[in-house]
């Protein structure tokens, strides 16, 4: 029998940061085709009208394409709206169980008015913005004090004070850890790898082969903690190598003006012959992938995951990474990936002429990656897991 469900998100399509929103959307369809009645609470940001099983009353504090700072008093009348919105919301409908997906910039009040509800919840983690909404310890100074008094008596509906996290997931060994040192109660975390819809990202003809010039794609934010400069060093490194074929840069992605400047100046500069493509709709990546030979990917911070490493591996792309974050957990040096240290220019040069030298080495990559996804990555494994965790919260 299916279950009745409310997912509760900061977004939803048409209206997303990133791959997280989109892969709600998705949650959601397979969780509709296997019978379960499924409703969505989001947010009005977007403009995008409500619809019969899509309602957007709830509101953010900080639009996203603004930076947010603490803000006490806009996070305090952004909990009292969406707490009001999520009682009245559940006055009116049935469910047995709430899955909270990203309450980023929401605030936790649409969660404490499900737990005076009494109502199961589960919640996903995709990162450690969750941390945010932890409650102020105890210090002696004036202002650490007045904090600490605000979070547990005045606004505690704008803080994790008080909640349950029984039924949890985190999308890494690594979330789970960093949340852990951030003093998020997620002992008992279930670390849940994500998944991606695998015949949406069909193996390419000739996977392995190489274009001439040799097509390079980095896909992703253009911010400097993604290490996109990176490549473009590295790429310079082989520019001036004799022995080496002429390669051609896709940059898929956008971001703050300064650093896409940056990149721009780079590319002359080290004369790295490059596209900058912008922003791409998810649904053409399948498409984009098939067209390079090879994904980058350099970022410098621990990214809680990897699904663009899935996506390009289930493709056919030979993958080059950096591994210190939730993606080192399933890239394997050498045996599905080439994996370089963070802005390690000289590293990914190393690794990149390795790579387009060793036709061997390329096939071998593209098969264990393909191999790697389908058996351990796939979409309905990773629903599998959602729907029985969703099920054990509600007995």
């Amino acid at each position: 029998m299916g279950m009745r469900i409310l997912i509760i998100s900061n977004l939803y399509p048409p209206h997303v940061l990133g791959g997280y929103e989109i892969l709600c959307h998705q949650v959601v369809s397979y969780l509709q085709e296997r019978g379960h009645q499924i409703h969505v609470l989001t947010s009005d940001h977007g403009q995008a009208p409500s619809e019969e099983t899509i309602t957007r009353t709830l509101k953010v504090y900080q639009g996203f394409d603004k930076s947010a700072s603490f803000m006490r008093m806009a996070r305090y009348r952004c909990a009292s709206h969406n707490y009001r919105q999520t009682q009245n919301y559940l006055k009116t409908h049935d469910f047995d169980v709430v899955f909270v997906w990203s309450l980023l910039r929401l605030t936790p009040a649409s969660a404490h008015a499900v737990q005076k509800q009494r109502l199961p919840m589960v919640y996903t983690f995709n990162d450690e913005n969750i941390s945010s909404f932890c409650a102020h310890s105890f210090s002696w100074n004036i202002k650490g004090a007045v904090h600490w008094f605000l979070d547990r008596f005045v606004m505690p509906k704008i803080t994790l004070e008080g909640l349950d996290f029984t039924y949890t997931t985190s999308i890494s060994k690594l979330l789970k850890r960093n949340l852990l040192a951030k003093k998020v109660p997620v002992a008992s975390s279930r670390v849940i790898y994500q998944g991606i819809p695998v015949e949406k990202f069909p193996l390419k003809e000739h996977a392995g082969t190489l274009h001439s010039p040799i097509r390079v794609l980095y896909a992703g934010q253009l911010h400097h903690y993604k290490g996109v400069h990176t490549i473009f060093k590295a790429l310079g490194r082989l520019v001036g190598d004799a022995s080496m074929p002429s390669l051609h840069l896709t940059v898929a992605g956008k971001g703050p003006e300064e650093y896409t400047q940056e990149l721009m100046r780079l590319s002359k500069e080290l004369k790295v012959d490059t596209s900058f493509i912008g922003s791409i709709a998810h649904e053409k990546m399948s498409g984009l992938y098939q067209e390079h030979d090879i994904f980058v990917f350099p970022s410098i911070w621990e990214e809680p995951f990897g699904l663009t490493h899935l996506e390009a591996m289930a493709s056919g792309l030979p993958v080059v990474s950096t591994a210190n974050g939730g993606q080192g957990e399933f890239l394997v040096n050498g045996q599905n990936s080439l994996v370089f240290e963070a802005e390690d220019d000289k590293g990914l040069a190393d690794a990149l002429q390795s790579l387009i030298k060793d036709e061997a080495l390329r096939m071998n990559l593209t098969k264990e990656g393909r191999r790697v996804v389908t058996q351990s990555f796939s979409f309905e494994r990773y629903v599998d897991e959602l729907e029985a965790l969703l099920a054990e919260a509600c007995h």
